[in-house]
């Protein structure tokens, strides 16, 4: 839409193309960028295992890449920050810092805008929450929190109580996977009126597809 003096006309079609060429064009080009980025990241000494999933804002240092390590089967959400070197020292001492490997180990979940810091190792089996400030080791089969991140649980008992509300809960389809417009409607209401109440379960499925398969216990 182009908006004008409070009301708006709509913009002409070859407008919208090419707002929309652009768009995904930016979209490619970054995410080509990115790849480009990660190989020469492992090319420069960064260890990434088999099944890694690593969203593309995620911040891997640079400098220092060849001192970190991710296992197989993580994931590292957006806005992750991953540090193996400290710099915050150079102005007082002519130029020095330290640096320490960074070792996640297969089965972690890093969350939203995490912080992991030098010298740790994280896992196997671990859950670190969104926000959170790694800065010692986390053991095996742990969830941690807060900043500095502390162990509030076992990996295996959060993810063995999920799955029991799972099954005891209504199962909604992420919205943006619902291309029928009065069904996307009727569950968003829903939605909105289940969180209300408190915690709601959704499952990710394919975009723009409702999988006839899902068990929605009500």
């Amino acid at each position: 839409m182009v908006y004008y003096k409070g009301s708006f006309i709509r913009a002409p079609i070859c407008w919208r193309i090419r707002e929309l060429v652009q768009a995904v064009l930016k979209k490619l080009n970054f995410s080509m960028s990115y790849d480009k980025t990660m190989d020469l990241f492992q090319r420069k000494g960064l260890i990434i295992g088999k099944n890694v999933h690593i969203e593309r804002n995620v911040k891997i240092d640079d400098n220092f890449c060849h001192l970190i390590r991710i296992g197989d089967n993580c994931r590292i959400t957006r806005g992750v920050t991953i540090l193996a070197h400290d710099g915050s020292m150079h102005h007082a001492t002519g130029g020095y810092g330290t640096a320490g490997i960074v070792d996640i180990k297969e089965n972690c979940i890093i969350g939203v805008n995490a912080i992991i810091l030098p010298g740790v190792t994280i896992g196997p089996n671990v859950l670190v929450a969104a926000g959170s400030v790694v800065n010692k080791d986390i053991p095996p089969d742990s969830c941690v929190a807060g900043v500095p991140a502390r162990y509030y649980g076992s990996f295996s008992d959060f993810i063995s109580n999920f799955k029991e509300k799972i099954e005891s809960s209504y199962v909604f389809p992420q919205l943006q996977a619902i291309s029928d417009y009065e069904e996307f409607k009727k569950e968003k209401e829903k939605m909105i009126k289940e969180a209300e109440k408190g915690e709601i379960i959704y499952k990710i499925i394919k975009p723009r597809v409702i999988s006839k398969k899902m068990d929605n216990k009500k």
